[in-house]
């Protein structure tokens, strides 16, 4: 029985230096700016839950790291964008739950 499952490091082996997300072959600020472009447009949080939206929001963080100052305003204005569709969906939230129609007259 080997002592690792396949994708499981050595517990024991030195932590990595530089955590980079994936590379999809094109550059840091494009995937930012299509990021950003697409939140804009949206009416709606793009991600099916909070656990995706917080993998989502390490790895443009991550992107702009990498992408340095320029990367940093994008992060900031994806982070607007972000919240405003988070108050969006909590207000949307309010709203459908709210009760109808219970006067007390």
């Amino acid at each position: 029985m080997p002592r690792f499952a396949l994708a499981q490091p050595d517990l024991f082996a030195p932590a990595p230096t530089a955590s980079e997300p994936p590379s999809s072959g094109r550059p840091p600020l494009d995937q930012l700016a299509d990021l950003l472009a697409e939140l804009r447009a949206a009416e709606r949080l793009p991600w099916p839950d909070l656990t995706v939206a917080m993998a989502e929001e390490q790895r443009y963080l991550a992107l702009a790291r990498i992408a340095g100052a320029e990367g940093k305003k994008f992060a900031a204005a994806i982070m607007d964008e972000t919240e405003r569709l988070f108050a969006a969906a909590e207000q949307e939230a309010a709203n459908t739950s709210a009760p109808t129609g219970s006067s007390h007259d």
